[in-house]
């Protein structure tokens, strides 16, 4: 697995460091699978793992009824002790490579050695850590049968020998929350997945447009203090300055760069298919990099959600759900103000700029929010009449 995810998960909240480095991340000698279940058998929920890894790009989060329809042939084709070394389920060939669950998709070894076996391309997908484990032992029966019928606890009792339990640290005040604070509701990623995995999996919804309200004022919370207020010169030069971009891309890369005249940092996540995904951002916590792999599905509980079902601009402190946890670690944020902001285009929200620890005024975002609909609105237009 490599040191990497794990501190990706030490990043956004969802592991501490300690308990990182008692997972035994980073030993070659480890197969990626122990590291996580160790993870997990420290607290970390699975389904916020799940959660995890479908943000950056792997999903749908499968059900175990959708693990106990594995194609047999290809469970054959995989070794009994391969599956349970890499901790990876196969379930059905398609056109874009076999679809199989793992313990962790992002692992480049296990799914080098899953193509081997399968003879192909592999198309990972997530699942919770127990019902992966469990339909594993069924489709791949350990040497000696396990007495445990609770899924969670099959889990845990799988941790070989030299695994050990970790103890939970507690967060100190203004610190990071810890795994307690997380909100395990992920059941709603199931339905969530890509085009890839909708011809793969041959099911695909497509979902209706959502058309709001204008933007009106929510109720703002006490907010920490932010950068200066914005002067008017600079703003109005921002404004004008989007009134002559050429592209979407320079949009939305302007967006970002005027917020940061009334806060520290910015991102535009554009709304598509009922997912948030990260376009652009800007500001010195904020890397570009972290911003275009957020993937936050718009129908979890989240300040986006809320942004999404209200049409209105939202300002206060992050949310405390696992969504939320993840779209602040994206944008560096260490538990400060945020204020997001529709975008729309005529009725339709096409996505939300986002600031981080704004000033007292957030008016200039939301002024910048409107500019950017704007913009994008010409460029459609023009693009259509071919100008």
């Amino acid at each position: 697995m490599g040191v990497g995810l794990v501190e990706q998960l030490v990043s956004a909240g969802l592991v501490t460091a300690a308990q990182a480095s008692a997972s035994h991340a980073g030993d070659p000698l480890v197969p990626s699978g122990r590291v996580l279940r160790n993870l997990v058998n420290a607290g970390l929920d699975e389904r916020v793992l799940a959660g995890f890894f479908i943000s950056r790009g792997f999903g749908p989060m499968l059900q175990e009824q959708d693990l106990r329809r594995a194609d047999q042939e290809l469970v054959r084709r995989l070794p009994a002790s391969d599956a349970h070394d890499l901790c990876a389920m196969p379930l059905r060939p398609s056109p874009a490579g076999a679809i199989v669950a793992m313990a962790d998709p992002t692992d480049a070894h296990a799914v080098a050695r899953l193509g081997e076996a399968l003879g192909g391309s592999i198309l990972p997908t997530v699942a919770k850590l127990s019902d992966l484990l469990a339909s594993i032992d069924r489709a791949y029966p350990p040497d000696r049968p396990t007495l445990v019928s609770d899924p969670l606890a099959l889990a845990r009792s799988r941790i070989p020998s030299d695994a050990f339990a970790l103890t939970h640290e507690k967060s100190e005040v203004g610190s990071q929350p810890t795994l307690s604070e997380f909100d395990p509701a992920f059941s709603g990623l199931a339905s969530t997945a890509s085009p890839v995995w909708d011809r793969a999996w041959h099911h695909s919804t497509t979902e209706r447009e959502v058309p709001l309200p204008s933007i009106s004022h929510s109720p703002q919370r006490p907010a920490t203090p932010g950068p200066a207020p914005a002067s008017e010169s600079n703003i109005e030069l921002r404004l004008h300055e989007l009134t002559q971009a050429t592209s979407r891309d320079e949009v939305a890369r302007l967006a970002c760069e005027a917020c940061l005249t009334a806060a520290q940092g910015a991102a535009f996540l554009a709304l598509r298919k009922g997912v948030f995904r990260g376009w652009d951002g800007a500001g010195d916590e904020v890397t570009s990099a972290s911003i275009r792999s957020l993937w936050v599905p718009a129908s979890n509980p989240s300040v986006l959600n809320e942004v999404l079902h209200t049409g209105r601009p939202f300002r206060g402190a992050y949310g405390q759900t696992a969504a939320d946890h993840l779209f602040r670690a994206a944008l560096g944020s260490r538990g400060r103000d945020v204020v997001v902001v529709p975008v729309l285009v005529g009725t339709r929200m096409v996505g939300v700029l986002c600031a981080n620890d704004p000033a007292p005024d957030a008016a200039p975002v939301e002024r910048v929010a409107e500019a950017m609909g704007e913009a994008l609105e010409r460029l459609i237009v023009s693009q259509k009449s071919g100008i």
